[in-house]
C-alpha cells in the first residue's frame, strides 16, 4: 500500500503539472518480446502503477501495445512503428525488446524505460548501473537473480542433487550471461552444470528431452524463449522424475519450485520510473534501479508427481505454497 501512496502522490503532481483540459493523451508504446505470464504481469503492472497515478486510460494516455513473439526483427518494426505513430514514451520489456528500442530511438528525445532485463550494461543499454548517460534518453529496471543462491537451494533440496540441468536460448544475451553465471559458479558448489540450448520455442521440447538420465535437476532462468514453452520443460522432469526449479514465481504452477521476483510488482516499479520521467526528471538522472525482494515458492502437486518431499528449512523460506491447484500465501 506504501508503494501505490508514492505513486498516487507523485502522479497527482504530474497530473497537476502536465496535463490541461482537453489537451490530446500521452502516447506510450509498450513492447515485449514475447507473451508469457511473466512479462505480461510486467505489462500490467506499468499499466496499473499509471492508472493509480491518475492517469486515465484512452482520455489521458494511450497505450500502443505490442508483443514482438520472440523475433527480434519483429521487435525492430513495432519499434520503428512506435516513433511513426508518434509516442512519447516507450516502455520495453525483455532485454531483446530493450535493444530494439535503443536502436530505434538512439539521438532522439523519446524516453525509453526498459523492465525485465537482466544486466543493461552488457546489453549495451548504458553505460554502467550508476551512470546512465551513455544513452541519454534511456533508464528502467533490472531483473537481475541471483544465480548461486538458486543452485545453493537446489543444493539444500537434496543431496543426491549434484548435475543441474539448463535449457537456453543462445540467442538471448540475458539467457547466456546467467547460464555463464551458473557455469562459473557451479564448481565451488561441487554441482555439474550440463546444457541443452533451444534457438527457438519449438526447440525448447527436444532440449528438455535430451537431459532426461543425464541430470538430477532441472534449472531454467529468465530464458524469455523457454518459459514460452515452459510446460515442455516441466514434463521432462517428470518423466525423470527429478526437481526443476524456476526463475520466476508466475510460472509457479509449473515447476517444482520457483525462486525469483515477482514480476507485477517488477511492472509497479517499472511504472514508477515512467512517472518520474513523465514528471520531467531525465532518464540519464535515473540510476538502474534493482528489483529488491525474491520469494521461493513451493508446488506440492508437481512434487508429489515426481515423489519428492521439500526439506521443513525449505518450507520454511516459503512465501507461498501450491496445493491442490490453489496457491496458499503465508
Amino acid at each position: 500500500m506504501k508503494r501505490y501512496s508514492v505513486i498516487v502522490a507523485l502522479g497527482l503532481l504530474i497530473l497537476g503539472l502536465t496535463l490541461s483540459v482537453g489537451a490530446a493523451p500521452l502516447k506510450i508504446g509498450i513492447s515485449k518480446i514475447v507473451e508469457h505470464p511473466a512479462l505480461d504481469a510486467v505489462e500490467q503492472g506499468v499499466i496499473d502503477a499509471l492508472t493509480a497515478a491518475g492517469y486515465e486510460r484512452d482520455v489521458d494516455v494511450e497505450y500502443l501495445l505490442a508483443s514482438a513473439q520472440g523475433d527480434f526483427g519483429v521487435a525492430i518494426s513495432i519499434a520503428q512503428n512506435f516513433q511513426a505513430q508518434g509516442v512519447d514514451l516507450v516502455v520495453a520489456i525483455a532485454t531483446p525488446t530493450a535493444q530494439a528500442a535503443v536502436e530505434v530511438f538512439r539521438g532522439t528525445d523519446v524516453p525509453v524505460i526498459y523492465a525485465a532485463v537482466t544486466d543493461p550494461v552488457s546489453a549495451e543499454l548504458i553505460l554502467s548501473a550508476t551512470d546512465p548517460s551513455g544513452n541519454e534518453n534511456v533508464t528502467g529496471v533490472s531483473d537481475m537473480i541471483p544465480v548461486a543462491a538458486h543452485l545453493l537451494l537446489l543444493q539444500d533440496l537434496s543431496p543426491d542433487i549434484t548435475r543441474v540441468g539448463i535449457v537456453y536460448n543462445p540467442g538471448e544475451a540475458n539467457s547466456v550471461l546467467l547460464t555463464d553465471m551458473a557455469l562459473a559458479a557451479a564448481p565451488g558448489l561441487g554441482l555439474e552444470i550440463i546444457t541443452a540450448t533451444a534457438d527457438s520455442t519449438a526447440n525448447v521440447p527436444l532440449a528438455a528431452q535430451s537431459l532426461i538420465g543425464r541430470v538430477d535437476a532441472y534449472y531454467v532462468t529468465t530464458d524469455n524463449t523457454v518459459v514460452s514453452a515452459i510446460d515442455s520443460v516441466l514434463a521432462a522432469s517428470e518423466e525423470a522424475k527429478v526437481p526443476f526449479l524456476m526463475a520466476d514465481p508466475t510460472s509457479i504452477a509449473s515447476a517444482t519450485l520457483t525462486a525469483g521476483f515477482n514480476y507485477y510488482e517488477h511492472g509497479l516499479t517499472s511504472g514508477g520510473v515512467v512517472l518520474q520521467v513523465l514528471s520531467g526528471v531525465n532518464p540519464n538522472e535515473i540510476p538502474v534501479t534493482f528489483q529488491p525482494k525474491a520469494e521461493i515458492q513451493l508446488n506440492l502437486d508437481q512434487a508429489a508427481v515426481i515423489g519428492l518431499e521439500f526439506p521443513v528449512s525449505i518450507i520454511e523460506q516459503a512465501a507461498a505454497i501450491l496445493y491442490g491447484g490453489v496457491i496458499f500465501s503465508k
